[in-house]
C-alpha cells in the first residue's frame, strides 16, 4: 500500500460521500501520430469564463495523456442521457492499437477531430497547463477554442457508490 493509498475506514466514510458528488460523462478524443485516440472522461468541469476554460482529471496511465504532451489539442462530446451503447464501447478502456470508433457512427469538430455522432454537444480544447498534484491524476485546464450543441437532451450523470473507484 502507498503512503497516499487510502484505509479502509476512510474508504467506508470518506469514499461514500465522494462517490455522492456527480459526474458528467464524456468522451474526450485526441491524436497521436495521426491516429484517434478516444477515452471516456467523467471528471470534467468548467473551469472559467474567459477565457473560456475547462478543467478535465486524466489518470496518469492513460495513453491520451502523453499525447496530449505532443499535441495539446481534444475534444469532448457530451454523452447523452441514457446513452449505454456509447457507455459500453468506452467505460473500460480501449485496448491500445484498436480503433477507438470500430462500430461508433463518427462526426467530425470543426478542428477535425472524430466525435461519436451520437453526443448533445462537443468542445474543441488546447490544453494551457497540466498539473501534476502529487496523486493518481493530473489535472488538466484546457481553452474552449470552439464547439457546438448538436442536439436538444439531457447529458449523462451519474454518482460512484464510492469514490475511491470508478
Amino acid at each position: 500500500m502507498s503512503k497516499h493509498s487510502p484505509s479502509e475506514e476512510l474508504k467506508m466514510t470518506v469514499g461514500r460521500a465522494i462517490g455522492r458528488l456527480p459526474s458528467g460523462v464524456y468522451i474526450l478524443t485526441a491524436r497521436q501520430d495521426g491516429k484517434p485516440l478516444a477515452m471516456m472522461a467523467s471528471w470534467v468541469q468548467q473551469a472559467a469564463f474567459d477565457p473560456p476554460a475547462v478543467s478535465v482529471a486524466i489518470a496518469k496511465d492513460r495513453p491520451v495523456r502523453e499525447a496530449l504532451k505532443a499535441n495539446p489539442q481534444f475534444a469532448l462530446a457530451v454523452v447523452a442521457e441514457g446513452d449505454s451503447a456509447i457507455m459500453r464501447k468506452y467505460a473500460r478502456g480501449i485496448p491500445p492499437g484498436e480503433d477507438p470508433f470500430e462500430g461508433v457512427e463518427v462526426a467530425r469538430t470543426k478542428a477535425g477531430l472524430p466525435i461519436p455522432k451520437s453526443a448533445l454537444a462537443y468542445l474543441d480544447c488546447r490544453v494551457l497547463k497540466s498539473f501534476d498534484f502529487g496523486g493518481d491524476h493530473e489535472l488538466c485546464v484546457a481553452r474552449v477554442e470552439s464547439g457546438e450543441l448538436l442536439r436538444e437532451g439531457e447529458p449523462f450523470t451519474h454518482v460512484r457508490g464510492n469514490g475511491f473507484h470508478y
